[in-house]
């Protein structure tokens, strides 16, 4: 009886994980566990896109557990991406080919991998797609494109020269887009114009069309807005690549004009060089926001974004030689980290 009650308890451990780390890097009964979370970043004009694993800690001059690259791939100057983490799914705007890049189970790939699938062709309408945003209710699949942005339906199986379902004609050219899915509201960088513009009702948009709200004007501090979210707060988050910040806004649902900004991210101890697209990890206490930085050449981490403010450094800095986010020429070409997308789930 002694025995079969030792086994017992032995199994019970076994199930339970006791003494390990559950799924977050720790060990049962002394066996490794894969680190969650996976951050993926475009290189731009090196055509590669690189994964780091261990996305919650992975910090300093880190190598990348793969990369994305060669012909097969097709990638040509990669922008903007989307990853749609319950399907492992990862949207890529194309721009040097006028296309749209889908590759199906995201986590696995590595190497001269084609995409599973690929959005190109004269009806498409694509000439220079710089961001991509998924209505994951409706399956649309909304791309800034120039001076339009053009939704396609059937996002998850979506491949080939398939017309889009609406045109939505800007009148300017975006830099970025955030879809808002619970409101179904769009929101828009207009880096020229430094302006951020607001669309609601963006699943019956169609045509010409002319922005709800629009936030512009000194006060705001926009500089070449790049990179767009709204976190667990409803707050308006927005990069800023020329005068290199991060500014906050209270309530995105209704912010408009001349507004000054709740919280502004700036200054030497930032890190900040030109920042980009950016994502949040809305799981973590008062949000993580990962941002692209090509200038710099890294990924900048700033954790407990609802408290953050002024010129403080970010938590953890994604850089140096290992990482290959680097400039081309030495240093001295064009600038590489544009795109980052975001899976914390594996």
């Amino acid at each position: 009886m002694r025995r079969l009650f030792i086994v017992a308890i032995a199994l019970v451990v076994l199930i339970c994980g006791c003494g390990g780390g559950g799924d977050r890097g720790g060990t049962v009964n002394g066996n490794p566990q894969t680190s969650v979370g996976k951050i993926y970043v475009s290189n731009n004009p090196s055509n590669t896109i690189v994964r780091f694993d261990n996305a919650l800690t992975v910090t300093g001059n880190a190598a990348p557990g793969a990369a994305i690259s060669g012909a097969s791939t097709q990638l040509s100057s990669p922008q903007y991406m989307l990853l749609d983490a319950p399907n492992n799914r990862l949207f890529v705007a194309n721009q040097g080919a006028g296309s749209i890049l889908i590759f199906e189970n995201a986590s696995t790939k590595t190497g001269n991998v084609a995409p599973e699938r690929t959005i190109a062709g004269a009806a498409t309408q694509l000439a220079s797609p710089v961001d991509v945003a998924l209505d994951s209710g409706r399956n649309l699949l909304y791309v800034a494109d120039s001076s339009n942005i053009l939704a396609f339906a059937s996002a998850s199986t979506i491949s080939g020269n398939s017309p889009p379902v609406r045109t939505i004609g800007l009148g300017f050219a975006a830099s970025a887009i955030f879809f808002d899915g619970a409101n179904d509201r769009l929101f828009i960088a207009d880096k020229a114009g430094n302006t951020v513009r607001v669309y609601d009702g963006a699943s019956l948009l169609n045509g010409a069309v002319a922005a709800n709200r629009t936030l512009s004007g000194a006060a705001t501090l926009l500089n070449h807005p790049a990179g767009l979210q709204v976190d667990t707060a409803g707050r308006l988050i927005v990069s800023n690549s020329n005068t290199p910040s991060i500014t906050i806004y209270s309530n995105a649902a209704t912010v408009n004009g001349n507004v000054v900004p709740v919280a502004a991210i700036s200054g030497s101890n930032t890190n900040l060089g030109s920042p980009t697209q950016m994502i949040l990890n809305n799981a973590a206490t008062g949000g993580d926001l990962h941002v692209a930085d090509g200038k710099t050449a890294a990924v900048l981490v700033f954790t407990n974004i609802a408290g953050a403010n002024g010129n403080i450094a970010p938590t953890r800095i994604v850089s140096g030689a290992n990482t290959t986010l680097d400039r081309s020429g030495g240093g001295t070409g064009p600038f590489t980290a544009t795109g980052i997308a975001l899976d914390t789930t594996r």
